[in-house]
């Protein structure tokens, strides 16, 4: 929990994102949720779950998902609640919406990430800073000079690349699953379903951490801003430089002896 809370800092102090970032736990059989979680079937009806992240970064909320809980098939699948039945596997799903073809859409369907089958009971997700359990990914949505700050503090240590993937859909697979079971940073560019269902905004992006690698990114966005090399808000030269103005403005600085 220390890491949760210094990353958080750091994100607040030098990232400044418009919205809480997010803590995501898989809750496995045995294990409870934590108290005081909101479920979406005792609040409103099924959400999809990227609602419920939209919830907790927006509005504050620990929003739980049961599989009665969700309304999403597509996170049904990823976050194994069923198997994929054969149409899926196909591309039937995927085809026409996303896909010319069954074919294309099979191979779509194909990359989707998911979990093994009944391997989770539950999610839930909160602000990173009403956190009352120890997260599996943290999520920070913000603009692209704010992602890419988290980009350049997580190869602070080690440097190389950050890998990630997109199919334009199935979003909170690449949010959660993929950053859990490969122990990587990703960063995510929402689902077509996330903006329609979550009212995630056009410019956001995403920037999932998993939890082990928390100390590392807060480490490197903190050094990173320190040296000066890049920060939010963006240190644009330009502030720096001196106006030119329409040629009449020049006649007038001459009378005020400003006019080199």
């Amino acid at each position: 929990m220390l890491c949760q809370n210094k990353f958080l800092q750091v994100v607040e102090d030098y990232i400044r994102p418009l919205t809480y970032p997010v803590a995501v736990k898989l809750i496995k059989e045995g294990e409870d949720f934590p108290a005081k979680t909101r479920f979406p079937k005792d609040v409103a009806g099924r959400w999809a779950l990227c609602q419920g992240i939209s919830m907790a970064r927006r509005v504050g909320w620990k929003v739980g998902f049961r599989r009665e809980d969700h309304s999403c098939i597509v996170a049904m699948m990823i976050f194994g609640y069923e198997e994929e039945p054969e149409a899926v596997k196909e591309g039937e799903i995927v085809y026409p919406y996303y896909a010319e073809t069954a074919e294309a859409g099979k191979k779509t369907q194909e990359m989707t990430p998911r979990l093994p089958l009944d391997s989770v009971k539950g999610i839930v997700a909160a602000p990173l800073a009403k956190a009352d359990f120890a997260a599996d990914v943290v999520l920070v949505y913000g603009n692209s000079a704010q992602i890419i700050r988290l980009v350049q503090g997580a190869l602070y240590r080690n440097g190389g690349k950050i890998d990630s993937s997109f199919t334009g859909r199935g979003a909170c697979g690449s949010e959660i699953v993929v950053p859990y079971q490969t122990q990587e940073c990703k960063v995510i560019i929402p689902g077509g379903g996330e903006r329609v269902f979550a009212h995630t905004a056009d410019d956001e992006l995403v920037f999932a951490i998993p939890a082990c690698k928390l100390d590392e990114v807060a480490f490197g966005v903190e050094t990173t801003h320190k040296s000066g090399i890049a920060r939010i808000p963006t240190p644009f030269m330009g502030m720096r430089a001196e106006p030119m103005y329409p040629e009449k403005y020049y006649e007038v600085a001459k009378q005020f002896g400003i006019e080199d």
